[in-house]
């Protein structure tokens, strides 16, 4: 049957109370932007993206700020989980990155395996990880074990126009990371915020995966949101 935005829906072991998702915005997702969002009745909010190198290696500024979760965030609007995005290619770095997010108290871990940033796609993160997908599956596996909490993965469709590798990856994640849910941009890396998403191959996603899928992207309105 149709759902509209107020639908709850599960999310591994969390039920989010409705279908409006704070999105992760770089540079501008941290907890007072989120709390907000929460005000304006968002069931899901993401923290902007994190380097897993910088909680592993414990930066100040990373550990204090960028890992800051309000209690206000938990109890206005609808309430609801908490994510924390983080990015980075390394496996074992993500574990320990993992855990202290869980330890900071985050309900959620989002990897970030979309991001067309050249600065983050050049050390191997971000959508760089489209073209090693053996590698995304073992840092989603990764984050799982260190946190202990349930792992989304954010991913576009590919890193050129008209690759559709996001999609394999997705089902992999799914099947081969145990991931709970993928967030899906349907737009590749080249092409970063600009065109029409591929809401035809996102539609596919969805039909193939036993997870949750998230669109983002392109919801500028409220005919491209329905």
């Amino acid at each position: 049957g149709m759902t509209d935005l107020t639908t709850p829906w599960q999310l591994g072991p969390l039920t989010v109370p409705n279908r409006v998702v704070l999105a992760p915005l770089a540079g501008i997702g941290n907890w007072c932007v989120r709390l907000q969002a929460r005000r304006h009745g968002a069931g899901l909010v993401v923290s902007e993206m994190v380097s897993s190198h910088a909680i592993h290696y414990g930066n100040e500024k990373t550990l204090v700020e960028l890992l800051r979760i309000s209690a206000d965030e938990r109890v206005a609007g609808p309430g609801g989980p908490i994510a924390i995005q983080l990015f980075g290619q390394d496996p074992d770095i993500m574990r320990s990155a993992a855990a202290t997010v869980a330890e900071a108290g985050a309900d959620i871990i989002d990897l970030n395996m979309g991001c067309p940033v050249p600065k983050v796609c050049k050390t191997g993160a971000g959508a760089a990880l489209l073209k090693d997908p053996d590698t995304a599956v073992a840092v989603a596996r990764a984050a799982g074990e260190g946190s202990g909490l349930p792992v989304t993965v954010k991913l576009r469709s590919g890193q050129r126009k008209g690759d559709v590798e996001g999609a394999d990856l997705a089902r992999r994640l799914a099947e081969e990371a145990g991931v709970a849910a993928i967030s899906f941009h349907p737009r590749s890396a080249q092409v970063q915020h600009k065109g029409t998403p591929d809401y035809a191959l996102a539609a596919e996603v969805v039909r193939a995966l036993d997870v949750p899928v998230i669109l983002t992207g392109g919801m500028n309105d409220a005919a491209g949101i329905q």
